[in-house]
């Protein structure tokens, strides 16, 4: 009998596990495939709640049934018209009756000219297939790579040592990786009394929270420490310097977290933050504070895997070792300011950048060479953009840089200072690499804008040319985010991409890149700008598609153009005339042969409808606005539908129907001057 109401624990207790992307690698992997499994035993309200620490993984599943369902499964046999001949049954038909384990005059025929047989299965209960589950789940489990323990041959990305897998009160019998199931468990390393013996399934969360000290939930442990840690913050008048997956990485360290203060010797606020938030955050694992003007503080904090009678001893403990990465990076960034940023530039001969494209040095003079012919497009000076391009990648020979790559362009800004560089070109070194990411700002100068490009353009001109190219979710040389960064800058500033390719096809004297980069590349940008115009601003695939159909549209125009476009097509009154368009490009295509461009039309040989169309058209200025040229589009809706109404295009005489093709040809060319009308059909 089927029961409702029960509870289901699964956890596994392992070795530390590794803690970047822990839910994601494993928590969530395991527990969806344990949910996808079961579905067959879940109720309307079942829950299942998955758990993960460093030190164990799981979930528990509520009101679930003890036994699955019967099922009726329906197979499928051959056609009535194989099947029976003359009334007896063929081979093939006694054949399924045979696997399907009865006689075939107990199938039946169906009205689609089929034998069916139904048959119920019963369902199974749930001791019957848990082991099984979770072997397939464990599977799931991303590992980069595994480990054996002991003298077994068991893999898992740690060793595995205790396995609980209880059914309400009852353990259920499984064996897994060598562990067989039990009702007990280890809790906290150091704050748990000993063994933990699991009641009841549905008390698990409870007990392993109270008697093990473990907060089993990712989610609940990234809430109790993000929370605290802003409060602890706003009690120092501070606030968190927040760093992309420190937070994750935190979490997945701990059992019982506690948040404590530290602080270190504010000599080290001399070195750039960057550096010191960064180290904090990297080696140490700690959130740096800063003030409201968002200068770093001497204090940190960080949190700890449990609560002690002495917190002094831990938070010296981690002061100290603190001091002493801080003091390396403070000796980086001394010993790099001995040196001139521009005397780094040599070196950069013996970091390779690509063996079918040279050095970075070499990079470094390509990057000039493009600079330069941007920069007077820009007003910017082009000696200034070559200047700054020579240093772009200088940190990279950098010990600080060397140790934390994630500074490259910011130590060079500040490098760049140190040498006596203007603000305007150290502020280009570090912007440089703007826009990072989906969202991020755009360089804010001229200046930088223009080496953004160059160094944009370079690295998409060379690695594509040389046949790099992006496949499926492969991306290694991040191009895609390089041509949406072109796509960004481009929207605010009038530069045609076909030759800024050209300009940088050209830099890559002697480099043997494919002769079809620029058209491939201008292709790959173009594709990119649909996707930012469609899926980032919201503009319908539709427009999209009509306004980047002008293949002579300058990137710079083509969100105002899709702006004004959305509204037109939006206006209910200019149906038929896509549909019209549409109809013009159908007509004019099939008859293409019978088109001639060449010849002048004849007005005398107009009636009525097409003397307005031809006089309409005649009015269209193509230096007109958009939101003019649109509004003088909108007047040849109802006379272009009167036009397909009343006249034949394809007269039987051949002067007329030339004359009638080359108004429509000429009508088209005036629809698409801005974008492709019929892609709005």
């Amino acid at each position: 009998m089927s029961l409702v109401g029960n509870s289901l624990v699964i956890e596994f207790l392992s070795e530390e596990l590794p803690p970047i992307n822990l839910l994601e690698n494993i928590g969530t992997p395991f527990t969806e495939s344990i949910k996808s499994q079961l579905q067959g035993y879940f109720t309307d309200s079942s829950k299942v709640t998955p758990f993960i620490t460093p030190r164990r993984f799981g979930c528990v599943i509520n009101n679930i049934n003890h036994e699955q369902k019967d099922q009726e499964v329906t197979r499928k046999g051959p056609a009535v018209a194989t099947g029976l001949k003359d009334g007896n049954p063929t081979p093939a038909l006694l054949g399924f009756a045979k696997s399907c384990g009865t006689e075939w005059q107990n199938l039946i025929q169906n009205d689609d000219g089929y034998f069916y047989f139904t048959s119920t299965v019963k369902g199974k209960s749930l001791e019957s297939v848990i082991e099984n589950t979770i072997n397939t789940a464990l599977k799931k489990v991303h590992i980069a790579k595994s480990m054996r323990w002991g003298d077994t041959d068991y893999q898992f990305v740690r060793p595995l040592h205790n396995l609980i897998v209880m059914l309400n009160d009852k353990v259920i019998p499984c064996n897994t990786l060598g562990l067989n199931s039990q009702g007990s468990t280890i809790g906290h390393r150091f704050m748990s009394h000993g063994e933990v013996k699991i009641s009841n399934a549905q008390s698990y969360l409870d007990e392993i929270h109270n008697l093990g000290k473990v907060v089993v939930e990712f989610n609940a442990r990234k809430e109790i420490i993000s929370k605290t840690l802003d409060n602890k913050a706003a009690e120092l008048g501070l606030k968190i310097s927040h760093m992309d997956g420190l937070l994750e990485e935190v979490v997945a360290l701990v059992e019982w977290p506690e948040i404590l203060v530290g602080s270190f010797d504010s000599k080290y606020l001399k070195v750039p933050q960057e550096c010191l938030i960064l180290s904090m955050a990297k080696n140490q694992k700690y959130f740096a504070l800063v003030d409201n003007n968002n200068k770093l503080s001497n204090k940190f904090l960080f949190v700890s895997n449990l609560i002690s009678k002495d917190p002094e001893v831990i938070i010296n403990g981690n002061q100290k070792v603190l001091s002493a990465r801080l003091a390396d990076a403070e000796f980086f960034y001394n010993f790099d300011k001995r040196t001139k940023l521009s005397d780094f530039v040599p070196r950069l001969a013996n970091v390779v950048y690509h063996n079918k494209l040279g050095n970075q040095l070499e990079r470094i003079e390509r990057l000039q060479k493009i600079a330069a012919t941007i920069a007077p497009l820009l007003n910017v000076d082009s000696e200034v953009a070559k200047k700054a391009a020579y240093l772009l990648k200088a940190d990279l020979v950098t010990e600080m840089v060397g140790e934390f790559p994630e500074l490259q362009g910011i130590m060079g800004n500040y490098y760049a200072l140190a040498s006596g560089e203007t603000k305007e070109v150290a502020n280009a070194i570090e912007k440089h690499y703007y826009p990072r990411f989906s969202g991020d700002e755009l360089p804010d100068s001229a200046l930088a804008t223009v080496v953004s490009l160059a160094d944009k353009l370079e690295t998409l001109t060379g690695i594509w040319g040389i046949g790099l190219i992006p496949t499926g979710d492969k991306d290694p040389y991040a191009l895609r985010r390089s041509a949406l960064g072109i796509v960004r800058i481009l929207l605010e500033n009038h530069l045609n991409l076909k030759t800024l390719l050209e300009n940088a096809f050209n830099s890559f004297d002697g480099k043997n890149l494919s002769a079809n980069t620029v058209s491939e590349l201008e292709q790959f940008i173009v594709q990119r700008l649909a996707n930012y115009l469609s899926a980032t601003l919201g503009y319908s695939n539709k427009v999209v598609s009509a306004v980047l159909a002008n293949h002579s549209l300058e990137i710079s125009q083509a969100e105002s153009i899709c702006k004004e476009f959305s509204a037109w097509a939006n206006d209910t009154d200019n149906n038929g005339l896509f549909e019209a368009n549409k109809r013009i490009e159908n007509i004019l295509k099939k008859n293409e042969a019978e088109v001639d461009i060449n010849i002048t039309i004849n007005p005398e040989l107009f009636i009525s409808y097409e003397t307005t169309l031809f006089n309409l058209a005649a009015s269209i200025n193509n230096d007109s606005s958009l939101d003019l040229y649109l509004q003088q589009l909108s007047k040849l809706s109802v006379p272009l539908t009167e036009f397909f109404a009343n006249v034949m295009v394809m007269d039987d005489d051949v002067i007329i129907r030339k004359n009638r093709l080359k108004l429509l040809s000429d009508l088209y060319a005036k629809f698409n001057i801005y974008g492709k009308l019929s892609e709005l059909a």
